[in-house]
C-alpha cells in the first residue's frame, strides 16, 4: 500500500477514535469546538477542523489528543512543516506515540527525507505493540530501503498513463465528430496516448497540479483523416462542503491531416462524494471557447457547454460506471448565400461502462452509449428546407486485458459504432479491431 494511502485511512481512524477520549473536565465549548472539528475533518474540509482544533489547543497546549488531531489535519492540507511539529509534541510514552512515529514517517517520505523516513519507521515498529501497525512499520521501511538500491529518475509527484496500438478500421471517419466526414474507405492505423499529472504541492485532494498530454491517430491508407493533440491545463484541488473537487483551465491544439485544425481553451469544474461504502457521485461542468486555426472549417468555431453527471460503483472485483451528459454548442454555423448547415446541436448521452475482474491477471470491460443530436435550425440548400438534423449514434466496446506487470497491460478491443440520421450522407457504420500496449 502506498505511504499516502495508509495516512489517509490512519488519520481518518484514529481522529474519531480518539474523539471521545479528552478529559471529562473539558468545558463545553471546548468539547463542542473539537466535537465539530472531528466532523469537518470527516467530511473532508481539513482547514475547518484545523482551525477548530487550533482553538482547543489554545487552552490545552499539552494535550496529545489533540496535537494528533492536528497534525493529521495539517497533512491532509498538504502543511507538513505544521503537521510534524505537533506529531513531534506527543510524548514518547503515550499510546499514541507510536502512530506519531509513523505519520512523521510519512510527512519525512512526502518531503523526500528518505533516511529521516526510514529513522521514524524504524521508531514506530520498536515502540508498538500493535502487530498491525508493526507490519505496516516494516513494509514502508522495507520499501525505501529497496528504493535506495534502486531509485527512480521519475519524482514521487510526477503520474502518467500511456498506451500505443494498433489496429483497423473498416470505415474511417474525421475526428472530431462535429465535421462528420466518412471516407468509406478501409485503414490501418497507428494510435499514440499520454495523460501525466505533475502535482505542484499538496496531495491530491488539496493542492495544485499540471496535467499534460498528447495524442496521435496516424492512417496508413487515408493520411488525410490523420489527427494529432497536444494539450496542457492547471487544476487546483481542493475539499468543498464534503465534496472532493477541483477546477482549472486547459488548453488544447489539434490537427487534421497535417494541417492545423482547431485550438480550445476550456474551464472546468468537477466535485465527488462518497455517499454510501463503495458508491462515488461525480458531477463535471465544462465550459469550451474554440478557435479553428483553419479557414476551412470556421464555421466551427464558437462555444461548447457540458454538464456530466455519473456514479461509480466499486464492487470487490468490479467496477460500473453510468452517466448522463447535456452538451450545448453555439457555433458560427456554416452560412453562404443559398445555403445554411447548422452545426450547433443539442446533444444527450447516455453512458454505462462495466469492468470486471476474469482471473488473477485477466480482466474484462464493456461500454455502451447512445447520443441523441438535435440541431435546432433548418438547414438549406438554394433557399429549400432540407429540414432540421438529427443524429442518433450508438457505440460500444468490449475489451479485454492481461496484465503483465502491475503497470504494464496488454489489451485487445473491439469497438463498433452506428451512427443513424435523417440526412442520409450523415449515416455510417464503423467497425475498429485494436490491440495495444498500456502503460502507468
Amino acid at each position: 500500500m502506498h505511504p499516502k494511502t495508509i495516512a489517509a485511512q490512519t488519520a481518518a481512524a484514529l481522529l474519531v477514535l480518539f474523539s471521545s477520549l479528552l478529559p471529562a473536565a473539558a468545558e463545553a465549548d471546548e468539547k463542542e469546538a473539537f466535537d465539530r472539528g472531528v466532523r469537518l475533518f470527516a467530511a473532508g474540509d481539513y482547514a475547518g477542523a484545523a482551525a477548530l482544533f487550533e482553538q482547543v489547543s489554545a487552552s490545552k497546549q499539552d494535550n496529545a489528543i489533540v496535537h494528533f488531531n492536528l497534525g493529521s489535519s495539517y497533512y491532509k492540507l498538504g502543511r507538513y512543516h505544521q503537521a510534524r511539529d505537533h506529531f513531534s509534541k506527543i510524548g514518547a510514552g503515550h499510546s499514541l506515540a507510536p502512530v506519531a512515529y509513523y505519520n512523521l514517517g510519512l510527512i519525512a517520505f512526502r518531503s523526500n527525507e528518505r533516511e529521516l523516513a526510514i529513522h521514524w519507521f524504524q521508531r514506530c515498529r520498536e515502540s508498538s505493540d500493535e502487530r498491525a501497525l508493526k507490519q505496516l512499520a516494516a513494509k514502508q521501511i522495507a520499501r525505501l530501503k529497496g528504493q535506495e538500491k534502486s531509485s527512480s529518475p521519475i519524482p514521487n509527484n510526477f503520474t502518467g498513463y500511456y498506451s500505443i496500438g494498433v489496429g483497423q478500421d473498416d470505415n474511417v471517419a474525421r475526428v472530431p465528430d462535429e465535421i462528420l466526414q466518412v471516407s468509406n474507405q478501409r485503414s490501418e492505423f497507428l494510435d499514440l496516448f499520454l495523460n501525466s499529472s505533475y502535482r505542484i504541492n499538496g496531495t491530491h485532494r488539496y493542492g495544485n497540479a499540471v496535467k499534460f498530454g498528447a495524442a496521435l491517430t496516424r492512417y496508413e491508407q487515408v493520411s488525410r483523416y490523420s489527427s494529432n493533440l497536444l494539450n496542457i491545463g492547471l487544476y487546483h484541488y481542493r475539499p468543498l462542503f464534503g465534496w472532493y473537487s477541483r477546477y482549472g483551465v486547459h488548453y488544447y491544439r489539434s490537427g487534421l491531416g497535417g494541417e492545423g485544425f482547431q485550438q480550445r481553451i476550456r474551464l472546468q469544474v468537477r466535485a465527488g462524494k462518497r455517499y454510501l461504502p463503495g458508491q462515488l457521485l461525480r458531477v463535471q461542468y465544462e465550459y469550451s471557447q474554440i478557435e479553428e486555426l483553419s479557414s476551412g472549417y470556421s464555421y466551427l468555431a464558437g462555444t461548447q457547454q457540458r454538464l456530466r453527471i455519473e456514479n461509480h460503483t466499486h464492487l470487490t472485483r468490479d467496477r460500473m460506471r453510468i452517466g448522463y451528459q447535456l452538451e450545448l454548442n453555439d457555433r458560427h454555423d456554416y452560412r453562404r448565400v443559398d445555403r445554411f448547415s447548422s452545426y450547433s446541436p443539442v446533444r444527450h448521452t447516455l453512458s454505462a461502462w462495466y469492468r470486471s475482474q476474469l482471473g488473477k491477471r485477466w480482466r474484462g470491460r464493456l461500454g455502451l452509449d447512445y447520443r441523441f443530436s438535435d440541431y435546432q435550425r433548418e438547414n438549406t440548400v438554394g433557399g429549400i428546407s432540407k429540414g432540421v438534423r438529427e443524429d442518433r449514434r450508438l457505440r460500444a466496446t468490449l475489451g479485454v486485458t492481461y496484465e503483465l506487470t502491475p503497470r504494464l497491460n496488454l489489451e485487445f478491443s473491439l469497438r463498433r459504432t452506428e451512427n443513424g440520421s435523417n440526412f442520409a450522407e450523415r449515416e455510417y457504420i464503423s467497425n475498429q479491431v485494436i490491440f495495444s500496449i498500456e502503460g502507468s
